[in-house]
């Protein structure tokens, strides 16, 4: 009787040579030697325990809790402590955090995009809220008043898994899907001074972020 061993995955790091050519010709020989240890230990993460753990999530996908025993309202979204661990090695990579840190000038894109393509395909598509969280950090770093990029800002790029938010983007409508010239949903302030959303989205992503970016 003959039994077939199972196609074990490599390193990814090691065993990528386009993205190691990429890398070699994008960045300084002196930035690349510096973050050869990050991307050797992302590798070998995802072709070991990162994939586990995606596994595990795929295999407990979140489930909405509507009311608790006692029959009051909730609305709370349990998820795989897989997701949760998931998130963790994200932010202990600096996978957010990398482009705002400055460590490495304008090639920390590079770095950063190179984690990610290592990160993603072992994430259970976690790579979604990291991309999110990015843009968030983003807009909010060129665009919001010192007051909310200050307190926001920080959380969004922390590399605490303890501390570090992710952010979902609410865009997508019934009118045009993400085409942003179709938005619909206006915010209009109330008497108190804040503001209130009038709208519907039909789809809203990361609905367990800790803030959300709504158009």
């Amino acid at each position: 009787m003959f039994f077939q061993e199972p196609p074990r995955l490599p390193n990814t790091y090691r065993s990528d040579a386009v993205l190691r050519e990429y890398l070699e010709r994008l960045l300084p020989a002196e930035v690349r030697a510096e973050v050869e240890p990050e991307l050797d230990g992302m590798g070998e993460a995802a072709a070991g325990e990162l994939r586990r753990l995606a596994e595990q999530a795929e295999a407990s996908p979140p489930r909405l809790v509507q009311y608790d025993p006692w029959g009051r309202r909730v609305d709370r979204i349990e998820v795989s402590p897989a997701w949760a661990e998931l998130h963790a090695v994200q932010a202990r990579a600096g996978l957010c955090a990398l482009p705002y840190e400055d460590r490495h000038g304008h090639h920390d894109r590079v770095v950063q995009h190179a984690l990610l393509h290592l990160y993603g395909p072992s994430s259970a598509v976690y790579s979604c809220p990291v991309a999110m969280t990015d843009a968030a950090a983003r807009v909010l770093v060129d665009h919001a008043p010192a007051g909310l990029r200050e307190r926001v800002v920080p959380r969004l790029t922390s590399r605490d898994p303890e501390r570090a938010w992710t952010s979902g983007q609410w865009m997508t409508e019934r009118e045009g899907g993400s085409d942003v010239g179709r938005t619909a949903t206006v915010a209009r302030r109330d008497p108190d001074g804040t503001w209130r959303l009038h709208g519907v989205k039909w789809f809203t992503s990361a609905t367990t972020a800790d803030c959300a970016l709504a158009l």
